[in-house]
């Protein structure tokens, strides 16, 4: 088991790491709710909540990696560990961009067509990152079935992603006249990028993990 070949403290970290993930996706989906509430105070302290925890995150991040470092593991499973952490990072790294966008973006003047279709593609982010969490948590408990289940169902999504950044990058093309002032669609499309690129992540950590699983949860 993958638990065996790891030291206990690398576990709670990467165990820790995975509850800052599942923190941090939840702030960010309370602040949207909040923006949309017209509560836009609350929202921001929400965002600024989020990067925060964020960057207890990247503190986790670090002290995994220099533990890795010292350690004597094989070359090839401490690879895919050391992929496996930075897509993790590459996960709230941008749901940091997309919070710190959100702190600047008039987001009740964004034209609601287009508020839905980034909510839309947050809702799949949300239930992606959370599921890249349970699929850590159940590799490290030795559930491979499980957690390959759980990383199938993240593809599924990270596809579903794909699909709402197509249409909302169209919907920018047809509404583009209703942005006042036109910078605002250039600061949207950022937005939506950013969301899409977290969803990438979210599957790349799921490959990462199925390569734990696969190349080493046996040996």
């Amino acid at each position: 088991m993958i638990r065996e070949i790891l030291p206990e403290q690398i576990i709670d970290l990467l165990e820790d790491y995975t509850e800052h993930i599942r923190d941090i996706i939840n702030k960010f989906r309370t602040a949207i709710k909040l923006m949309n509430e017209m509560r836009t105070g609350e929202a921001r302290a929400k965002f600024a909540e989020t990067l925060e925890v964020q960057k207890e995150a990247d503190e986790i991040r670090k002290k995994i990696i220099a533990l890795l470092e010292e350690m004597r593991l094989d070359p090839g499973f401490k690879q895919d560990l050391f992929h496996l952490v930075k897509r993790l990072d590459r996960i709230t790294d941008w749901i940091k961009e997309a919070a710190r966008e959100l702190t600047i973006i008039p987001y009740l003047e964004v034209p609601e067509d287009i508020r839905t279709g980034i909510e839309k593609l947050i809702d799949q982010i949300v239930e992606a990152a959370e599921d890249v969490a349970d699929a850590v948590e159940k590799t490290i408990e030795g559930k491979y079935s499980e957690a390959r289940e759980i990383i199938e169902k993240i593809e599924e999504i990270e596809e579903r992603a794909d699909e709402i950044d197509v249409e909302n990058r169209g919907k920018l093309l047809m509404l583009h006249e209703q942005f006042k002032p036109y910078t605002l669609a250039i600061l949207v499309h950022d937005l939506n990028h950013d969301l899409e690129e977290a969803a990438d992540a979210c599957r790349e950590a799921g490959d990462y993990l199925r390569a734990l699983i696969v190349g080493w949860a046996r040996k």
